[in-house]
C-alpha cells in the first residue's frame, strides 16, 4: 500500500514540477494574466497530496494511472461557481473519490483558454 502511495506522491509532484516549469517561462503579462490558475494549481496539489494519505490503495492505482490529474481538476473546478480554499477542497475530494469509484471524468469546458493559449506557445 504505502509503495502505490508513494509512486503517486511523486507522480503528483512531477506533474506540478512541469506546470511550475511551463508558468516559469512566460513572459511577465502572460504569468500575470494566468496568476489566478497557478494558485488553484497550487491549491490542488496540497490537497490531492494530503488526501493521497487518505485514499485506499485501488483509488490510488486509479490515479496513479490518469494523466494530467491537476489539468482534470483545474478544468472541473473552473465549472464550479465559488472559489474559496474550502469549497475547492471539497470538489477535489469529490471528483477524486468519484474517479475512484467510476473511473471517470467530467468534460473539458471551454475556459481559460488564454492560459491555455500561452501554455502551449500559440496566440
Amino acid at each position: 500500500m504505502e509503495g502505490i502511495r508513494e509512486a503517486f506522491r511523486i507522480k503528483l509532484y512531477r506533474e506540478y514540477l512541469q506546470f511550475k516549469e511551463s508558468m516559469l517561462l512566460k513572459d511577465r503579462l502572460d504569468l500575470y494574466g494566468c496568476c489566478y490558475r497557478i494558485d488553484i494549481y497550487r491549491n490542488l496539489y496540497e490537497i490531492v497530496g494530503g488526501l493521497a494519505a487518505r485514499m485506499p490503495a485501488h483509488m490510488l492505482e486509479a490515479m496513479y494511472g490518469k494523466d494530467g490529474i491537476l489539468d482534470w481538476l483545474f478544468e472541473s473546478w473552473t465549472k464550479v461557481d465559488d472559489s474559496c480554499y474550502k469549497e475547492l477542497e471539497e470538489h477535489v475530494e469529490r471528483e477524486v473519490l468519484g474517479f475512484g469509484l467510476h473511473g471517470k471524468e467530467g468534460g473539458k469546458d471551454d475556459g481559460d483558454e488564454d492560459c491555455e493559449a500561452a501554455e502551449s506557445g500559440g496566440d
